[in-house]
C-alpha cells in the first residue's frame, strides 16, 4: 500500500494544485450568476450551521424542554430536511432558477424570523417547520443553480469550488459562534416600524441568519437575471448562417422503461442487496456528525467550555476544505472500498478522545482524526456507489447513497438527548466520559462489520481479481 501512495502522491498533489488553479481560472468564463450561487451558499452555510449549533441550547436553556424532548424534536426536524429534498425539486423545476431561489430564501427567512424573537411555541414550532422547508429546498437548487450557471469547460470544477465554498460557510459559522455570544450575553432590543423586538442571549446566532438570509435576497434579486444565456445558444447563435444545415432525425429511443419496472430491475440484482447492506452498515459512522451538532455544543456548556465551541467545532470544515483534494489524490487508486473502510475506522475510533476526559487537547484530538477519516473516506463513497451500480441503475444507486444520512439523523437526535439525560444532565453528578465510550463503541461497530464482510461488499475487489485487489491496496 505504501509504494503506491509514495509513487502516485506526488504527481497526484501536483495534478490536484494545476486542477484548481485551472479550474478557478475556467469560472471567470462562466456568467456571473456563478459567482452569486457561490456568495448564496456560503451565506446559507453560514446560516446553517451557525443555527444547528445553538438549536439543541435553545431547546433546552430558552425553552425549557428536557433533554429527551429536545434530542427527540432536533432528530425529527433533521430528518425532516432529508425527507422534504424528495420534492422540493418540482417546485423549483416549475418556477424556475430566480424565482425558485427568491422563493426558498424567502421561506427560510420565514422560519428565521419566527425563532429569533419569540419563545411563544406556537409561533418557534411552526418556525422550525418552515426552516426545514427552507434549508431542504436551498441544498439542492443551488447545486442546480452550480450547473445552470457553469459552462461544460467548467462544471466539473464548479462542483469542486462548491463543496469548498460549502466548507467556507462553515468554518465561518464556527469562528463567528464564539465571539457572537460573548458579545452578547443579554437581552438586546431593536426598535422596528415602532415595534420593540426582543433578542435573547441564544437567538443572537438566529438573527445573524436571519441578516445573511436578507443580503442572499438582495444578491438574487438584484444580481441574477431572469434568463441567464445558455452555451448551446452562445454557440449557436455564433455558427455561421452557411453551416446551418437541417436538422437530423433523432434516433429512436429506446423503450422508455417505468419507474415500477426500474425497481423492480434494481430489485432483483444481487448487486443491489449487497450495496444495500453496505450502506446500512455507514449509519452509525454518519451518526457521528449529528452529534457533532446535537451533542456536542451542550456537552461544551455543561464542562464549562462554551467559549470554545465554535473554535473547536471549526477544525473540521477547515481541515476538510484543504485535506480532501490531497486525499482525494493519494488514495485515488486504490480500491474504494478498503479507503472507505480505513476511513471509517479513523473517524469511529476519533470518538474515544473525547471518553479520556474533559480538556481542549482531546477535543481537539477527537476532531482532528474525525477530520481526517472523513476526507479519507467521504470523496470515495461516490467511487464505490458508482463502481457497484450496473450500467444504466447509476442514478437509483446515487439516491441510495444518500438514505444512510437519513437514519442517521434520525437516530441521533433522540439518542442525544438520553445521553445528556443520564450521563451529561445540567446539573448533578456526570459521567461524560461512559456517554462518549458508549457513543464510540456504537460508532466503530461500523467498521467493524465492514472489515468482517469485506470479502462479501468489496465486489471492485472480486470483479478485479486476488492480484489486481492487491496491487490496488
Amino acid at each position: 500500500m505504501s509504494a503506491t501512495v509514495t509513487a502516485a502522491a506526488p504527481g497526484g498533489l501536483k495534478g490536484i494544485a494545476r486542477d484548481y488553479w485551472n479550474g478557478l481560472r475556467s469560472l471567470f468564463t462562466c456568467p456571473h450568476e456563478i459567482w452569486v450561487a457561490y456568495a448564496v451558499k456560503i451565506l446559507e452555510s453560514l446560516a446553517y450551521f451557525s443555527s444547528v449549533l445553538m438549536l439543541m441550547i435553545f431547546l433546552t436553556q430558552d425553552l425549557g424542554l428536557s433533554d429527551e424532548m429536545a434530542g427527540t424534536i432536533f432528530g425529527v426536524w433533521s430528518a425532516s430536511m432529508s425527507f422534504f429534498m424528495l420534492f422540493v425539486g418540482f417546485i423549483a423545476d416549475s418556477l424556475g432558477i430566480k424565482k425558485a431561489l427568491l422563493f426558498g430564501l424567502g421561506v427560510a427567512l420565514l422560519g428565521r424570523l419566527a425563532i429569533t424573537f419569540t419563545l411563544e411555541p406556537w409561533v418557534v414550532y411552526p418556525g422550525l417547520f418552515l426552516l426545514s422547508v427552507g434549508f431542504a429546498y436551498m441544498i439542492p437548487l443551488l447545486a442546480a443553480a452550480v450547473k445552470l450557471f457553469s459552462n461544460k469547460r467548467a462544471q466539473q470544477y464548479a462542483f469542486s469550488w462548491y463543496y469548498v465554498v460549502m466548507n467556507v460557510g462553515s468554518l465561518a459559522a464556527g469562528l463567528a459562534l464564539d465571539p457572537i455570544r460573548a458579545a452578547f450575553t443579554e437581552v438586546t432590543r431593536f426598535q422596528v416600524l415602532g415595534l420593540e423586538l426582543l433578542v435573547r442571549p441564544t437567538q443572537i446566532i438566529f438573527l445573524v441568519s436571519v441578516l445573511s438570509t436578507l443580503v442572499s435576497l438582495g444578491l438574487v434579486f438584484f444580481l441574477i437575471r431572469k434568463k441567464v444565456p445558455r452555451e448551446e445558444d452562445e454557440v449557436e447563435a455564433s455558427a455561421p448562417a452557411a453551416s446551418m444545415e437541417a436538422p437530423k432525425a433523432p434516433p429512436a429511443d429506446k423503450e422508455r422503461r417505468s419507474v415500477w419496472q426500474v425497481m423492480k430491475e434494481v430489485g432483483r440484482e444481487k448487486t443491489f442487496w449487497i450495496f444495500i447492506s453496505f450502506i446500512f452498515l455507514l449509519v452509525l459512522v454518519k451518526m457521528i456528525f449529528q452529534y457533532n451538532h446535537s451533542l456536542y455544543p451542550l456537552y461544551m456548556e455543561r464542562i464549562d467550555l462554551k467559549e470554545w465551541t465554535g473554535k473547536l467545532y471549526s477544525i473540521n470544515p477547515f481541515i476538510i476544505i484543504f485535506l480532501v483534494p490531497v486525499m482525494t489524490a493519494i488514495t485515488g487508486r486504490m480500491n474504494a472500498y478498503k479507503v472507505i473502510m480505513v476511513g471509517s475506522f479513523i473517524s469511529a475510533g476519533s470518538v474515544f478522545f473525547m471518553g479520556l476526559g474533559e480538556s481542549i487537547m482531546l477535543i481537539v484530538s477527537y476532531q482532528v482524526m474525525l477530520s481526517l477519516g472523513e476526507a479519507i473516506y467521504s470523496p470515495r463513497l461516490y467511487d464505490y456507489t458508482a463502481t457497484i451500480a450496473p450500467k444504466g441503475q447509476e442514478a437509483s444507486y446515487m439516491a441510495l447513497s444518500k438514505v444512510p444520512m437519513f437514519f442517521a439523523k434520525v437516530g441521533a437526535g433522540p439518542a442525544t438527548g438520553l445521553l445528556l439525560a443520564n450521563l451529561c444532565p445540567p446539573e448533578g453528578p456526570r459521567n461524560t466520559e461512559l456517554m462518549w465510550i458508549i457513543v464510540g463503541a456504537s460508532t466503530m461497530i461500523s467498521p467493524i462489520t465492514l472489515f468482517l464482510g469485506r470479502k462479501w461488499l468489496d465486489v471492485e475487489g472480486r470483479r478485479k481479481g486476488p492480484k489486481a485487489g492487491e496491487a490496488a491496496a
